[in-house]
């Protein structure tokens, strides 16, 4: 027997995604996908202006020009899958309610599925930035980042209202230190909180409190406006069956059909300050002759791992060029020379250095 929770408890489930998620304020749903998985979207250019010429005849108005476009793909690639089982023997000899298959199902909702949509959201919102800014922030200058950021998009003339802040909390941390910018949301008419997570304004934009776990590592705010980006949820199901074949108990399973695109016309709507370098930490040791095994411990949400050895290595600051540097293995096996230095770092789509380790000497085998 199946339950079909996108049937049987569809507003339940929906009610549970749409409250938990932080980045619903700053997406659309504007784009149809349908039955494709790839939509191409035109962007139309515009023409331009000339002097008028009452005696110019028939070109009055200018020679007529063929009004371009450009296009872009949209390809979604997002299609994640779980599935675990509740064994009736130990449901039976656990407390009332403790292995329940519906709150499992629930839990595994809160706490994997929501968060891992905003993490996907805001690190695809941070790689298509039409302004992206590194540098430590403090107490004294978070303030006059934001607004420079903010400022950056309403010289672009992009609207000013609906635009969204989504900061991570040691950001809003510093802005509460500003008692004279950063309005608290406790100073906020509940009738002005219109967003999940809003915990005040600055500079006229929603601030949006967002964990840590769910920011692209060294990222403090990105501020943006939901014309910017389709996020589609082309297919969510949910399913409890209770005694299939084989399993005595009861089968969950789920499915996640999703994705967000940028606007290429709309990027410039788009600020990202990356204000953290992100803390990696690295150890490394003998493989095969010639050879280490590195592993690296930290938060890579939003980048790829790179590696540089040689026999003097400096750690790479925030912001740092770190685009020359390789690649790291999934396995982590490298190819270096005993008595060298080595360094890992988190580089982000620009190449940028947003996470780094300290310098550790190189163990290879011999």
């Amino acid at each position: 027997m199946a339950i079909n929770l996108a049937e049987k408890y569809s507003n339940q489930v929906d009610e549970v995604i749409r409250k938990g998620l932080l980045s619903t304020a700053g997406v659309n749903n504007d784009v149809a996908f349908g039955n494709a998985q790839t939509v191409t979207v035109f962007s139309m250019d515009t023409a331009p202006l000339n002097d008028y010429n009452p005696e110019g005849g028939m070109q009055r108005y200018g020679a007529p020009v063929e009004l371009q476009d450009t296009t872009q793909e949209m390809k979604m690639t997002q299609q994640k899958a779980f599935t675990f089982t509740i064994d009736k023997t130990f449901e039976a000899d656990s407390p009332e309610g403790v292995r329940n298959a519906g709150k499992a199902l629930q839990r595994q909702i809160e706490q994997v599925i929501i968060p891992e949509i905003d993490r996907y959201r805001f690190a695809k919102l941070s790689e298509n930035a039409g302004t992206k800014a590194y540098g430590a922030l403090t107490a004294e200058n978070a303030y006059t980042a934001f607004v420079a950021a903010n400022t950056a998009i309403t010289d672009e003339e992009f609207p000013v209202e609906n635009r969204v802040a989504f900061c991570a909390n040691s950001f809003i941390e510093l802005l509460k230190q500003d008692t004279v910018h950063f309005t608290k949301a406790t100073e906020i008419a509940q009738d002005r909180i219109i967003f999940k997570g809003m915990v005040g304004d600055c500079d006229g934009v929603a601030i949006i409190a967002v964990p840590k776990r769910r920011m692209p590592v060294g990222v403090s705010f990105i501020i943006t406006h939901p014309m910017c980006a389709p996020a589609p949820v082309k297919l969510q199901e949910y399913k409890i069956h209770k005694d299939p074949p084989g399993i005595a108990g009861h089968l969950v399973e789920g499915l996640l059909y999703h994705d967000i695109f940028v606007f290429d016309k709309k990027k410039a709507a788009v600020s990202v300050q990356y204000g953290t370098l992100g803390t990696l930490e690295a150890a490394m040791t003998a493989a095969e002759a010639g050879k280490g095994a590195v592993s690296v411990t930290g938060e890579t949400s939003g980048g790829t791992l790179v590696y540089k050895t040689n026999g003097s290595v400096t750690a790479p600051k925030l912001g740092d060029d770190v685009s020359a540097w390789t690649a790291l293995p999934d396995d982590g096996i490298v190819t270096a020379t005993s008595g060298n230095k080595l360094c890992v770092a988190l580089k982000n789509a620009d190449g940028k250095c947003v996470a780094a380790s300290s310098v550790i000497s190189v163990t290879v085998g011999a």
